[in-house]
C-alpha cells in the first residue's frame, strides 16, 4: 500500500484528521487539489466556531441545533456535537494547535450569532477559518507521518467491484482501496493505494450562480462516492447565506458574516426601514434559511437589487474596524465607508447539509471508506445549519474517523492490490475550455433560478429536463477527452447538480432550506 490513510481535502475536517492519524503512528498522505492548501471553505469561514463558554451547556446547544435543523437533525449526531465539540475547540485548537483566537479578560471572547440562545461563539476578528487553517497546516506540514500533496485531484475512488476481478473474490462486499489522482501540473494519473481513505473535500457551492465558496467547492468526494454507490442523503437541503456583499458591476459574493447581526446590525429595505420582524419573531437572528427568504422576497416584491445590513446598532462601545477588519477593509476597498455606510447584501449558497450518509465515526457504506466534513452527512444539520456548526462539525468528525481508523489497526494484503490496474488515459485531446466555461455557466444558471432559495414544481421540473439533457453532453465530452482539472470538475458537478435537483423533486414538505413556493408572504414560523 502507499499508505495507511489517503485524505482527500485540507480543511478543518481533513487537517484534524491527519494529525489525529499521523499521531496514532500511521502514515498519511493528504491530496488537494489547490496549489496553496490554504484555499478551502475552513480558509474563508469568518464567524467562528462554537467554543466553551461560561453559562452554556451541551442541552442547550443541542436545542438550539434542533430547533434551527426544523427538528429533523440526527439526536445522536447532534448529542455527539454538543458533547465533544467545544472542549475539542478549547483543547485542540485552543491550546495544542495555538490558533489565536480574539481574548477579552483573559479569555476567548465569545460573540452572538443568529438562533443561538447565548454568545458562545469563538472567534478570531473575523477571519476566524484563516487562522484556524494556517495553524493547522502549520502542524501538518511538518509532522513526518504526513506528505502533503497539492495540485493533485482525486478522479475516482478505487473499489474491487469496479476495478479488481481478484479483489471482488476476496472481498465479497465493496471495498474501497485508495483513488486514482490527477497530477494537474504534469496532466499524469496517479493510482493510489491506501488501507483507508476519508473524503474531507468539502461542499457544493460552485454548482450555483452565487456562493460564498471558493472556485473549487464543486463537490467531487460527493460525486465520487455516488459513481461508487454510496448513498447520498438530505440532498434537498442547500442553505443560503443571507448576507452576501452586493455590487451592481461584479458577480463577485464576498462573505459579511452573521456575526455582524449577531453584534447588532439591521437588515434594511431601501427607505432604511426595518423589516425582519415582520418575517420571525426573532428579527434578524432568525434561522438562516428564514433570513435568507426574507430578503430574497422582499428584493423580488420591491424589484430591488439588494437589501442593506444598517449598521448603526452595533454596541457604542465597540469599534467596528477592529471587531470586524476583514470586512472594514474590503468594504471601504469598494467605496463603502463602514460603519456610516449601509452595507447592500444579497443571500448567496453557502453549505450543504446534506451529503454523503455515514455513521457517527465517519464510516460509510463501503469499508475503508470515510466522509468527514461538509460532504458527509451523519443527519446533523437535520433541514438547516445553524451558524458556526461547519467548523466543528469537521473538527468532530476528524477526530472520530481517525479514532476509528487507529482502532482498528486493518492492513490489506499487498497481494490483493496487485490486480489494480494503473488508470488507462484516452488518447483524446485536450478538452476546449470555452466549452467548459459555457456547461459551467449554464448548470449555474439553472441551479440558481430553478433550484435555489424559493422553489416550486414547475422549476424542478424543468430543471430535471435541462441537467439531464446536460449530463448526456457532459458525460460524452469527458469519454473523448484527455481529462482536466476543470473537465474533472464539470463531471463532478452536473452529477451533483443531478443529486440536489432530483432529492428536491422527490420532497414535497415545505422545510428548512428546502422551501416551496405557495406564494410570496412572510414566514409563518412566529
Amino acid at each position: 500500500m502507499d499508505c495507511d490513510v489517503l485524505i482527500i481535502g485540507s480543511g478543518i475536517a481533513g487537517c484534524a484528521a491527519a494529525l489525529h492519524l499521523a499521531d496514532a503512528g500511521l502514515n498519511v498522505r493528504v491530496l488537494t487539489k489547490a496549489s496553496n492548501p490554504h484555499v478551502s471553505n475552513t480558509y474563508y469561514a469568518q464567524g467562528g466556531i462554537i467554543g466553551q463558554c461560561d453559562g452554556d451547556t451541551p442541552k442547550c446547544l443541542e436545542a438550539d441545533i434542533v430547533a434551527a435543523g426544523a427538528g429533523l437533525c440526527n439526536p445522536t449526531a447532534v448529542r455527539q456535537l454538543a458533547e465533544k465539540g467545544p472542549s475539542l475547540t478549547r483543547e485542540f485548537l485552543l491550546l495544542k494547535m495555538g490558533v489565536p483566537f480574539t481574548e477579552k479578560a483573559g479569555k476567548p471572547d465569545c460573540t452572538a450569532e443568529a438562533a443561538h440562545s447565548l454568545r458562545r461563539i469563538y472567534h478570531c476578528d473575523d477571519i476566524t477559518g484563516r487562522r484556524i487553517e494556517i495553524s493547522l497546516l502549520q502542524a501538518l506540514e511538518v509532522h513526518p507521518k504526513i506528505e502533503l500533496r497539492t495540485s493533485t485531484m482525486a478522479v475516482d475512488l478505487i473499489t474491487n467491484t469496479h476495478h479488481s476481478t481478484d479483489l471482488l473474490e476476496r472481498y465479497r462486499v465493496i471495498r474501497c482501496f485508495g483513488a486514482y489522482a490527477l497530477n494537474m501540473n504534469t496532466g499524469e494519473v496517479e493510482r493510489i493505494l491506501a488501507t483507508n481513505t476519508i473524503l474531507a473535500t468539502g461542499g457544493i457551492g460552485a454548482v450555483y450562480l452565487h456562493t460564498t465558496n471558493p472556485g473549487g467547492a464543486t463537490g467531487d468526494g460527493i460525486a465520487m462516492a455516488y459513481r461508487a454507490g454510496i448513498p447520498i442523503i438530505n440532498s434537498e437541503f442547500v442553505q443560503f447565506h443571507p448576507t452576501t456583499l452586493y455590487l451592481a458591476d461584479s458577480n463577485e459574493r464576498f462573505l459579511i458574516s452573521e456575526s455582524v447581526r449577531g453584534e447588532g446590525a439591521v437588515l434594511v429595505d431601501r427607505q432604511g426601514k426595518a423589516f425582519m420582524k415582520d418575517f420571525h419573531m426573532a428579527g434578524d437572528l432568525a434561522p438562516r434559511d428564514v433570513v435568507a427568504r426574507a430578503i430574497f422576497t422582499k428584493m423580488l416584491n420591491e424589484d430591488a437589487s439588494s437589501m442593506y445590513l444598517d449598521l448603526s446598532g452595533v454596541a457604542k462601545d465597540m469599534s467596528f474596524e477592529s471587531r470586524f477588519p476583514n470586512i472594514t477593509r474590503s468594504c471601504r476597498e469598494r467605496g463603502i465607508r463602514v460603519p456610516d455606510d449601509t452595507i447592500p447584501v444579497v443571500p448567496a449558497a453557502h453549505y450543504f447539509c446534506g451529503g454523503i450518509k455515514t455513521d457517527t465515526d465517519g464510516s460509510t457504506a463501503v469499508p475503508g471508506l470515510y466522509a468527514i466534513g461538509e460532504c458527509a452527512c451523519t443527519g446533523l444539520h437535520g433541514a438547516n445549519r445553524l451558524a458556526s456548526t461547519s467548523l466543528l462539525e469537521g473538527l468532530v468528525w476528524g477526530v472520530e474517523a481517525a479514532r476509528r481508523i487507529a482502532e482498528k489497526s486493518e492492513t490489506v494484503p499487498v497481494e490483493c492490490t496487485r490486480s489494480i490496474p494503473e488508470w488507462d488515459m484516452p488518447d483524446g485531446a485536450m478538452a476546449d475550455p470555452i466549452l467548459i466555461q459555457n456547461d459551467v455557466r449554464q448548470l449555474q444558471t439553472t441551479m440558481w433560478n430553478y433550484v435555489g432559495i424559493i422553489r416550486n414544481q414547475s422549476r424542478l421540473n424543468r430543471a430535471k429536463q435541462d441537467l439531464s439533457q446536460l449530463f448526456i453532453s457532459i458525460d460524452s465530452f469527458y469519454r473523448q477527452n484527455r481529462i482536466s482539472g476543470s473537465l474533472l470538475e464539470l463531471r463532478n458537478m452536473i452529477t451533483v447538480a443531478r443529486i440536489v435537483v432530483f432529492a428536491a423533486g422527490r420532497n414535497s414538505r415545505s422545510v428548512g432550506c428546502h422551501f416551496l413556493e405557495s406564494g410570496l408572504k412572510p414566514d409563518s414560523r412566529k
